[in-house]
């Protein structure tokens, strides 16, 4: 018994090591509360982010969606009218003061459209095993020829509010990453983000607000949208982070953790629900992204949190 017992632990030590580790790779936003509290300091007041020589986005990213489970068409038009609507955005001319060691900045172009969406119902189950079964759920949207294999893209893994992942609500509401293993001989930047409807206190921009509802009458799929600007903006602006950074910084992180759950200036709509940005026609409740007031990329270059530029 004493031996099965200690397998028991081995396994679950050396499981717990192995999600730690692949979490090494990546940057995430921790749920609302459970940022760092220097963070604070970016309400109103300048930031510091630091350039580290990587790459940034020099062409216009291609936008991929990997809806994981049942998402409605509701859920999806939200998400994805966002998306093709935010190049050409105040918002998304924040992500424009952000250049490489060659100068060339961040596009103000984003691509997106349903044909580079995918629906993988279920193909790894319901409970996800880490950061790795992610890999692979992108890996075989890509073998399947659902979607291309694309250097110059942000393939999303959106899990729907009965998936579960370890760290999920408790470490973070969603995260990206450069993957070398999901198609040979090339980088894949890849993001996942859960649905907030599975708690709503730590991931949903609108319950955080202190909103009932939401600015399109879909708490889950404004919340899950107020993630994905976060973790967009920060693959654009260090698409490789940890294999060669760009742009993050000892102060604060990366450009979306320097103003994580910071809303600037909130509005009401028609209906009484509150929102921060009009994309195209529609409302969304979005974080403040770090615009950058200097061009230079050398010691602690300064940015403040704002919903446009």
């Amino acid at each position: 018994m004493k031996k099965q017992w200690l397998g028991i632990v081995l396994t679950v030590c050396l499981a717990c090591c192995a999600f730690a580790q692949s979490n090494n790779d990546i940057h995430a936003l921790r749920p609302y509360g459970k940022q760092p509290k220097v963070l604070a300091n970016c309400n109103g007041n300048p930031c510091d982010i630091n350039y580290n020589g990587g790459p940034v986005f020099e062409k216009a990213p291609t936008v991929y969606i990997v809806w994981y489970g049942a998402w409605t068409a509701k859920d999806r038009g939200v998400i994805d009218y966002y998306f093709t609507h935010l190049g050409g955005s105040t918002q998304n001319k924040i992500n424009t003061t952000y250049t490489d060691s060659t100068g060339k900045a961040v596009p103000n172009k984003v691509n997106h459209t349903t044909k580079n969406d995918y629906h993988d119902n279920y193909s790894m189950g319901k409970a996800l095993s880490g950061d790795g079964a992610i890999h692979t759920i992108v890996a075989k949207a890509i073998k399947g020829k659902h979607l291309p294999a694309d250097i110059n893209g942000i393939y999303f893994v959106l899990t729907y509010k009965d998936v579960t992942l370890p760290g999920f609500c408790s470490q973070f509401c969603g995260y990206h990453s450069p993957a070398t293993d999901i198609v040979n001989g090339k980088i894949i930047k890849y993001s996942m983000v859960g649905d907030p409807d599975q708690c709503p206190s730590g991931c949903e921009t609108s319950h955080i607000l202190g909103d009932p509802g939401s600015p399109n009458n879909d708490p889950g799929a404004d919340g899950t949208t107020a993630i994905m600007w976060h973790e967009f903006s920060e693959t654009v602006s260090d698409p490789q982070v940890n294999l060669r950074t760009a742009w993050a910084g000892n102060f604060c992180g990366e450009s979306g953790d320097c103003c994580a759950w910071l809303f600037g200036t909130v509005k009401k709509d028609s209906h009484g629900h509150f929102f921060t940005n009009k994309i195209g026609t529609k409302e969304y409740a979005m974080q403040e992204m770090l615009e950058l007031t200097s061009k230079s990329r050398n010691g602690n270059v300064p940015g403040a949190c704002k919903n446009t530029f």
